[in-house]
């Protein structure tokens, strides 16, 4: 094999482990921050929605129109656990909703926390980031589906394929 063919292959195989190991680094660091990022993003969304609910406000109503203007699920959560306000559930749906007060999200908020859980949401049946913060009478939860996060992060790594394909 020539000097030049050799050589080439070397730098392909070079650039070829630098993809990789930047791929590698993309789907660890990224994905990590995204989900800081999106969990913070729920907190503030959370806290507001805590600041709307006061005693007079519908917790029905409120769960639509803050969910809607934040484009997030929320639920508004009693001290006892039972859900009164879902972005997701009408007034006749609330009653067949599980009893929150054992999600670990849900627990940390009760303590005076920010709670922060990912887990499989049993009402929608995916994966799902959820916020929770201490509000008058209860919690307040903010939640967003984890694939969100997914495509970003598989978005980036495809973009460093192609920088690498075109390097090659």
């Amino acid at each position: 094999m020539r000097l030049t063919s050799r050589l080439l292959l070397g730098a392909l195989a070079i650039i070829g482990v630098n993809v990789v190991v930047m791929a590698a680094i993309v789907n660890s660091q990224l994905g990590g921050r995204l989900q800081d990022q999106a969990a913070d993003e729920l907190t503030r969304a959370a806290r507001v929605v805590a600041a709307h609910w006061n005693g007079g406000a519908n917790p029905i109503a409120l769960a639509r129109q803050d969910g809607t203007a934040f484009r997030h699920r929320v639920t508004i959560i009693r001290s006892d656990g039972t859900v009164i306000g879902d972005t997701d559930f009408d007034r006749e749906a609330l009653p067949q909703l599980e009893n929150h007060s054992g999600r670990p999200e849900v627990i940390a908020a009760m303590t005076g926390a920010v709670g922060v859980a990912i887990r499989k949401s049993p009402s929608r049946g995916d994966d799902e980031l959820y916020v929770a913060v201490p509000a008058g009478s209860g919690v307040v939860r903010v939640s967003m589906p984890l694939a969100e996060l997914t495509e970003r992060v598989a978005a980036a790594n495809r973009a460093v394929v192609l920088a690498g394909l075109v390097a090659l």
